[in-house]
């Protein structure tokens, strides 16, 4: 099921959890899904990130976040 951009791939996607991959440096994001106010939304995540690298897994948990939202809501898993 892994979807793939130039930064990021999408490793496991269900109803309760997305999991995005940053595939230049192999941090690992978990974001959970949540139902506020009858809405399905991309609630907390957690940060995995790789310490062989440069750069802190935290740098990229923006744009991490921002790839996960519209990747959950392709897959209608969010409103």
């Amino acid at each position: 099921m892994e979807e793939q951009t130039d930064a990021y791939s999408v490793d496991q996607a269900d109803q309760e959890t997305i999991l995005i991959r940053h595939c230049a440096e192999a941090h690992r994001y978990a974001f959970f899904i949540v139902t506020q106010d009858g809405r399905r939304m991309l609630g907390d995540g957690v940060t995995i990130g790789n310490n062989a690298t440069a750069n802190d897994g935290a740098d990229f948990a923006g744009e991490a976040r921002l790839f996960a939202e519209a990747a959950a809501r392709e897959r209608n898993l969010i409103d």
